[in-house]
């Protein structure tokens, strides 16, 4: 006798429609609850979600580079030149690009313009893939390589969770763009484990208003975002310097003068970026683009190793006098001990992160400038 199968052809549907069912009835209740709060209220409970979500995406885009980073190099001999370091940054633009191209089909470069764009023209709506979009391009463009910075995606993933939470919870406008601020400044400090540093970039970048109601949320999200850092992330901060000498006023002049010269090299950065920018802008056709932004980001790295990726690991062993580390992996190894060696290497590894860094961008990669800039500050 046949036998009655135990699963129905329809019962897999009846099954997701229970399910669709049971999350709007709890979408509805979780709104008709949240209605009994005061709007200060809800703000700053959204604020605490919005910065622990801000921040573990931070963490997960963190411990992803690292991942990337220690996989692909820390196997290298430190005195001798890998040549693997002349095709890695063009496997992860590739990598990067397919996935935006294929994957996202959006663009996602240039995360703060985007956000700016948002709050402008789009009502402050950020689309939900941007939630995560920029952390994987982003992790394969740094992670194998490419000399770009991981600030700018994560403040477009931070600003695109606060978006998208504002507009789950159906926030007017002014909340929603509040909310969008909130993510970015907690992704921001999360980064760099300052949560003022949020604040002040919402403040001057975002150009939020200087209110009350605006300051008190943003200090909670970067709050929450820094102190989950800290638990999951130790409570070791991102440049961690001990000052042993008192300030003296007559190095005054010096400080000035360093001013002055990083004022240069601030227009010589801009410059170059925009030139190199247009001139990749003109390259047509998207394999043209791989190979010479893969030839010349390649070569460079392998030359100078301290451009691999953002530079932040270079930039602390400067600071701390480690001058031997930056030549690690390098053709330049057994000479790091002659001054003047070492003065020319670090001048064209100033000099030639802004190439690097833009010719990663033009070929397709994902990533930010302000990481480069610090770099070019500090070697400078």
């Amino acid at each position: 006798a046949a036998h009655k199968p135990i699963f129905q052809p329809g019962d897999r549907y009846c099954a997701m429609s229970r399910t669709k069912h049971r999350a709007e009835l709890l979408y509805r209740y979780l709104i008709i609850a949240t209605k009994r709060l005061t709007d200060r209220q809800l703000m700053i409970l959204l604020a605490i979600v919005v910065g622990l979500a801000a921040g573990l995406a931070t963490y997960v885009f963190q411990h992803t580079l690292e991942f990337f980073r220690f996989s692909l190099t820390s196997w290298f001999d430190i005195d001798k030149a890998s040549v693997l370091y002349f095709f890695y940054p063009v496997v992860g633009i590739v990598i990067a690009t397919l996935f935006v191209r294929y994957v996202v089909r959006d663009d996602i470069s240039e995360g703060v313009t985007r956000v700016l764009y948002a709050m402008s023209k789009k009502g402050s709506r950020i689309k939900p893939h941007n939630c995560y979009s920029s952390i994987i391009a982003s992790s394969a463009t740094i992670g194998f390589g490419g000399s770009v910075g991981p600030e700018a995606p994560i403040v477009l993933t931070g600003s695109a969770i606060g978006s998208n939470i504002g507009r789950f919870m159906r926030m007017n406008y002014k909340n929603s763009t509040l909310l969008l601020c909130c993510g970015a400044a907690a992704a921001l400090s999360a980064v760099f484990k300052a949560p003022i540093t949020g604040v002040v970039f919402v403040l001057e970048i975002l150009m939020l208003d200087i209110t009350v109601a605006s300051i008190i949320p943003l200090l909670i999200s970067t709050v929450t975002a820094t102190t989950l850092m800290f638990f999951l992330n130790g409570f070791e901060p991102v440049f961690n310097l001990d000052v042993k000498y008192a300030f003296q006023l007559r190095n005054l002049p010096y400080y000035a003068l360093l001013g002055l010269i990083c004022g240069l090299m601030s227009y010589y950065f801009t410059q170059i970026n925009g030139r190199i920018a247009a001139r990749f802008a003109r390259i047509r056709g998207m394999y043209r683009k791989w190979i010479v932004g893969g030839l010349l980001i390649g070569t460079l790295i392998f030359l100078f190793p301290p451009l691999y990726g953002e530079g932040y690991e270079s930039l602390v062993d400067l600071m701390h006098g480690n001058v031997d580390a930056l030549f690690n992996n390098s053709l330049f190894f057994r000479y790091r001990s002659i001054s003047w060696v070492v003065m020319l290497y670090l001048l064209a590894t100033l000099f030639l992160k802004v190439v690097a860094m833009s010719a990663t961008n033009g070929a397709g990669g994902v990533g930010g400038s302000f990481a480069p800039s610090l770099f070019v500050g500090a070697f400078t």
